[in-house]
């Protein structure tokens, strides 16, 4: 039994320092950093675009809302300046109400309408540089010091 482990882990020692030889012996180089800097600052430059242009929409689409909120409300307040009896106050207030609700829709609606934001660019991480292989310094080894004896 014994005799069966050794030659199973002389196996695997022997599969396991061969497969390093199979590896390529060309492997393909890695993109230049710089060509990955510059490919990162032209979709950062077009993201940044991007976020302006549906920034600005977002900011109309806003604006058409408050205008719409702020007429609502215009109406609203000079309706119940002429109503004199509840119901007719009632009636103001629930139009008033379901103009909000509409402006609310509309704006809803157009945010939808732009889709989902454009995701940022993802920064490239700087290579690290491959660490010299530095002369072993001796260093003192620590002596033994003598254990006490009984």
């Amino acid at each position: 039994m014994p005799r069966i482990a050794v030659i199973a882990l002389g196996l695997c020692i022997a599969a396991g320092s061969a497969s390093s030889s199979f590896a390529d012996a060309t492997p393909s180089p890695s993109p230049d950093f710089q060509t990955l800097m510059t490919q990162y600052k032209v979709a950062l430059s077009a993201y940044q675009t991007e976020m302006k242009s549906r920034e600005a929409l977002r900011m109309v689409i806003n604006q058409e809302f408050m205008a719409a909120v702020n007429n609502a409300n215009r109406k609203a307040k000079s309706a119940l300046r002429v109503a004199k009896k509840p119901a007719a106050k009632i009636e103001v207030i629930a139009t008033q109400r379901a103009e909000i609700a509409v402006a609310n829709s509309n704006r809803d609606a157009s945010i939808l309408a732009m889709g989902q934001p454009p995701e940022k660019p993802i920064q490239p991480v700087v290579p690290l540089k491959t660490p010299q292989i530095s002369s072993k310094k001796k260093s003192k080894s620590a002596k033994a010091s003598p254990s006490p004896t009984s």
